[in-house]
C-alpha cells in the first residue's frame, strides 16, 4: 500500500509521489563494508529511519500514462515525506522527468493509434 506524499500539476498532467515501505530488507541492499546496517536496521526498527520506495506517477484525465519508481530509498533522521520534500538526495527530478516523459510518449502513441482507428 502506498502513501501519497505530495501532488501537484505539471503542465498537462498530474503528477503523484507516493511511496512503501521496502520489502528487501536493508542487508540485502546495502554493502555492509561502505554501511552500518545494524545501526540502520535498528533506527528503522525505531521509527528513526525509514528504508522506502519511491513512486511518481504521471496522469492526464485520471489516466496513469507515465511512472517511475526507486527502491531502497533511506531516510535518515525523517521520514519519507521529508525525504521527498528534499528530493530523496537529488533523485526525484529525475525521476518526475521520466513519468513525464513516458507519459507523453503514450500520450503521443495513443494518438497516432486512435486518428488511425477512428479515422
Amino acid at each position: 500500500m502506498y502513501t501519497i506524499a505530495k501532488e501537484f500539476k505539471d503542465d498537462e498532467f498530474d503528477i503523484v509521489v507516493d511511496w512503501r515501505y521496502e520489502d528487501t530488507p536493508i542487508e540485502d541492499l546495502f554493502d555492509p563494508e561502505c554501511s552500518d546496517i545494524e545501526d540502520m536496521k535498528e533506527r528503522c526498527e525505531q521509527g528513526i529511519d525509514t528504508h522506502y520506495i519511491a513512486r511518481v506517477r504521471a496522469f492526464i484525465g485520471g489516466i496513469e500514462a507515465g511512472s517511475d519508481s526507486l527502491g531502497s530509498c533511506y531516510a535518515y533522521d525523517c521520514d519519507p515525506e521529508d525525504d521527498i520534500e528534499k528530493g530523496i538526495g537529488g533523485y526525484l527530478d529525475d525521476m518526475i522527468n521520466e513519468a513525464i516523459r513516458e507519459a507523453k510518449y503514450f500520450c503521443q502513441e495513443l494518438r497516432v493509434k486512435l486518428n488511425r482507428d477512428f479515422a
